[in-house]
C-alpha cells in the first residue's frame, strides 16, 4: 500500500474532490414566532462544504439529491455560479425543505418528508467521479439507511487514503440513531479523516467529544479533527499527533452557527488537496487555525456560507509552508 495521501494511493490528484451530502431550501425565522416574516437560502452540508471549496479555490463537484422543480434549478443556478459540478439524484419528491428559527444565536430546525427521505442512486455517472476523485468528503448522509451505506461503501475503493467523514447529523433529520451510529463507525472506522463536533458527538455517541474522539481513533480512522464550539478545535491522529488551537476572533456580532463545521471541514479539505496529510504539529495548527478563521468568518454571515471569496479571511487561505498567501482564480464548470 502507497503511503497515505501520495500521489500513488490516489486514483487521480487533478480530478475534482467529490462532496457527497444533502441540498435543502432553509427558511429561516427570527424568533419564536413562525408566522412572522422569513428569508430564504440554499442550506445543506453537502452545498455549504462544496460552496466553501469553491471558495477556496478548491475544484470540487458534488452529489446530492434534488427535485426536479424550482427549488432544484435554484441549487443548480448556485453551483454553476461558483463552478461547481453537479451530480444530481433527481428524485420523485420535491427538493427538500427546511423551517429553521434563530434564537438567542441558536438554530432549531424542522425537516419535511423530502428533506428526510434524501437518497443518492449511486448511478455510473456518480460512481465514475466517486471513483475518479482524490478525496471524497461525505457530509450530511443518510447512514441509518442501509442501502445507501453498502452503496457508499462500495463506492469508495481505499478509504483509508481519500474518505473525510462528517456525520453532521440533525435531531429530527435522521430515522433511527442506534443505526446512523452502527453504520457510521463502519464508515469511519476505515476513513483517511473524521470531523466532529462537540454537538455531533452528544446526539450521535451521548458522549463527550474528546471520548468519541479517542474511540474514533481506536476504531481505526486515521485523523479526528474535532470542533468544540468556543473552545476552538484538535487534530488528534493515530500516530500520536495531538494539537489544538482556539477560535478566531472578528468585529461583529455572531449572525447564526449555520455551516461552521461545514467551514472547518472544507478547511481540512482544501489542505489534504494541497499539502497531503499533516505530518508536523506546526502543520495541523496551521489547518486548525485556517478552519478556525473561515468559521470565525462564516457565523459573522447571515447563511451557511459566506457568499464570495473576496470574504475568505486571508488568514483561512494561508499554507503552512512559510503562511504564503494562496491565489485563488475561478474555477471552470467541469461538465
Amino acid at each position: 500500500m502507497p503511503p497515505l495521501s501520495s500521489p500513488q494511493a490516489i486514483p487521480n490528484v487533478t480530478a475534482p474532490v467529490a462532496v457527497i451530502g444533502d441540498v435543502y431550501i432553509d427558511e429561516v425565522f427570527e424568533g419564536d414566532d413562525r408566522r412572522g416574516a422569513s428569508t430564504e437560502h440554499l442550506g445543506g452540508s453537502g452545498l455549504a462544504v462544496a460552496t466553501d471549496l469553491a471558495l477556496l479555490g478548491v475544484e470540487c463537484m458534488l452529489i446530492a439529491s434534488v427535485g426536479d422543480d424550482a427549488a432544484g434549478r435554484r441549487v443548480r443556478a448556485h453551483l454553476d455560479e461558483h463552478g461547481i459540478q453537479f451530480l444530481p439524484t433527481v428524485g420523485s419528491h420535491p427538493t427538500g425543505h427546511v423551517r429553521s428559527v434563530h434564537v438567542q444565536g441558536r438554530t432549531h430546525s424542522r425537516y419535511d418528508e423530502s428533506t428526510r427521505l434524501r437518497r443518492v442512486d449511486f448511478d455510473d455517472a456518480q460512481l465514475a467521479a466517486i471513483g475518479d476523485a482524490p478525496y471524497v468528503a461525505v457530509a450530511g448522509f443518510a447512514f441509518d439507511d442501509k442501502k445507501q451505506q453498502r452503496k457508499l461503501l462500495a463506492a469508495v475503493r481505499q478509504p483509508q487514503n481519500r474518505l473525510v467523514l462528517d456525520p453532521n447529523p440533525r435531531e429530527g433529520l435522521f430515522i433511527d440513531q442506534g443505526r446512523f451510529r452502527r453504520h457510521f463507525e463502519r464508515h469511519a472506522s476505515s476513513a483517511l479523516l473524521v470531523h466532529l463536533g462537540s454537538g455531533d458527538a452528544e446526539l450521535i455517541f451521548r458522549s463527550p467529544v474528546d471520548e468519541v474522539t479517542s474511540d474514533l481513533l481506536d476504531l481505526g480512522a486515521g485523523h479526528v479533527l474535532a470542533t468544540e464550539g468556543r473552545n476552538g478545535s484538535r487534530w488528534v491522529n493515530r500516530a500520536g499527533l495531538d494539537v489544538s488551537a482556539p477560535i478566531a476572533y472578528f468585529d461583529g456580532p455572531v449572525v447564526d452557527t449555520l455551516g461552521a463545521g461545514d467551514a472547518v471541514l472544507a478547511v481540512a479539505i482544501a489542505a489534504l488537496v494541497r499539502e497531503g496529510v499533516p505530518r508536523r504539529e506546526l502543520d495541523a495548527r496551521a489547518i486548525l487555525h485556517r478552519a478556525m478563521a473561515l468559521a470565525g468568518a462564516t457565523i459573522r454571515n447571515r447563511g451557511p456560507h459566506l457568499q464570495d471569496a473576496d470574504e475568505v479571511p486571508i488568514s483561512a487561505k494561508r499554507t503552512s509552508n512559510a503562511f504564503r498567501v494562496l491565489e485563488e482564480p475561478r474555477h471552470r464548470l467541469v461538465r
